[in-house]
């Protein structure tokens, strides 16, 4: 079942808004949101097993964060490609 995107903002009450959407990115995970302040945006992602482990009385929970420098133009491991004058 594929759900329609649902966007919702809100302001801060210093002139920033807050942008919150849900449905259009990551749609093979079982819940994505991207929430976008000025020019920054965040994506979370969650997936899930349907069932839990036999035995297991725990929730673990897991966190991969990445910084992505490629949209501030500052690639990991790149060279300049300026040249001197």
């Amino acid at each position: 079942m594929l759900q329609q995107p649902l966007r919702t903002t809100f302001d801060l009450g210093d002139g920033r808004e807050v942008a919150i959407e849900t449905g259009r990115l990551a749609r093979q995970a079982d819940g994505s949101v991207t929430v976008s302040v000025g020019k920054a945006v965040l994506l979370a992602t969650v997936v899930a097993n349907k069932e839990p482990k036999e035995g297991q009385s725990f929730f673990p929970l897991t966190v991969d964060y990445q910084e992505k420098f490629a949209s501030a133009g500052r690639i990991p491991g790149s060279f300049s490609s300026v040249k001197a004058g």
